[in-house]
């Protein structure tokens, strides 16, 4: 199986795990509690997808990816900017912004993986 479609289940299942971990039963920002769900789930079909070689699997994989990529960008950036740990879970900055830049780093080589794949109409 291909790394992109691999790393997606696992992001898939992580994602929405560590953001349930990390803010409990904290709902005070709900848009930001529900994304990293969307996300977890746009990953498992695209991944289910471009596995079983349905017609557009790859198609949605990029796109999975990509809506990651977008949600990260801010998420990451805004860390650097901000310079403050992370209220909920209590993290630091330092840790917190490790975290998302690898989880950004991966997601962005997933994505060009899957582009490529999908140019190179590879299955």
């Amino acid at each position: 199986m291909r790394f992109e479609i691999r790393t997606a289940y696992v992001v898939g299942v992580l994602l929405p795990l560590a953001e349930a971990a990390r803010r409990r039963t904290d709902f005070s920002e709900l848009a930001a509690y529900v994304d990293d769900f969307l996300v977890g789930g746009l990953l498992l079909l695209a991944a289910h997808a471009a596995r079983t070689r349905r017609p557009a699997g790859n198609a949605l994989l990029v796109a999975a990816w990509a809506v990651l990529c977008g949600g990260l960008y801010y998420s990451f950036f805004g860390q650097l900017e901000r310079g403050a740990g992370d209220d909920i879970s209590g993290l630091s900055n330092f840790t917190v912004v490790v975290i998302k830049g690898l989880l950004y780093a991966l997601a962005l080589y997933s994505l060009a993986r899957s582009i490529r794949a999908t140019a190179h109409g590879v299955v």
